[in-house]
């Protein structure tokens, strides 16, 4: 009797430890999988038009507030650089971006970033009209830390665009967007027709007797970094 009841208490003592151990492997599942249906709920909301949602997705304060770091950061940097060239002149933006760029900054971020604007977006309201999901605009997402889920993603319909980078941060028991990494402004910046250099340069009055002004036939060259980090804050 003794080694069967030593048996019996055996597997008595196994079954226990396979629970848990089928527990642990449940819970893992869920912990991995979870960020994945955090971003199938954002694309619902987004389809559905539900900024409530949406707010409970995306922490927007400190996705602005991450943003205003980026772009006073960057324009920091473009004053020093500036100021490396002509330093009179970077001096005088540096100090200009120093004492209003916060304000300026702030307040263009304030009226992009928000649910509203994000679902008045015209690539998302296509996609909703059509009801098309952003699939095709995922890169790549998986874990960077044991609470931070990365996630890359790219407009599909155009090979240089930028690749936008987004920051997931395990907030208690749910996933929320809380970082959205800016690219370089230069390649956010649309490329122009090129001058036509075998025509004829065209003229027009000027308004004074004996005197035209030449005109050039080509469109606008590309778009400056500068002139579109001007366009950004004042959008």
């Amino acid at each position: 009797m003794e080694p069967c009841y030593g048996r019996l208490s055996q597997i008595e003592g196994i079954a226990p430890m396979r629970r848990l151990f089928l527990l642990i492997l449940i819970l893992l599942a869920i912990y991995l999988a979870y960020p994945y249906w955090t971003l199938y709920r954002l694309q619902n909301a987004l389809l559905s038009n539900n900024a409530e949602t949406l707010k409970k997705i995306v922490d927007f304060p400190a996705v602005r507030a991450n943003m205003q770091k980026q772009v006073q950061g960057g324009l920091l940097k473009k004053s020093q650089e500036l100021g490396k060239k002509a330093p009179v002149r970077g001096d005088i933006g540096e100090a200009l971006t120093r004492a209003f760029g916060p304000s300026v900054v702030g307040g263009s971020i304030d009226s992009l970033v928000t649910p509203e604007a994000v679902l008045s977006n015209p690539t998302i309201v296509e996609h909703r009209e059509n009801q098309e999901g952003f699939g095709d605009f995922l890169k790549w997402a998986f874990f960077s830390a044991p609470t931070t889920f990365t996630i890359q993603s790219q407009n599909p319909e155009k090979a240089d665009a930028p690749v936008i980078t987004s920051t997931m941060n395990l907030e208690g028991f749910r996933w929320r967007i809380t970082d959205i990494d800016l690219p370089p402004l230069k390649t956010l910046v649309p490329d122009m027709i090129a001058p036509e250099p075998d025509a004829a340069p065209r003229t027009r009055k000027t308004g004074r007797p004996g005197r035209e002004q030449r005109l050039t036939n080509a469109t606008p060259g590309p778009i400056s970094q500068d002139s579109y980090e001007c366009f950004f804050l004042f959008v």
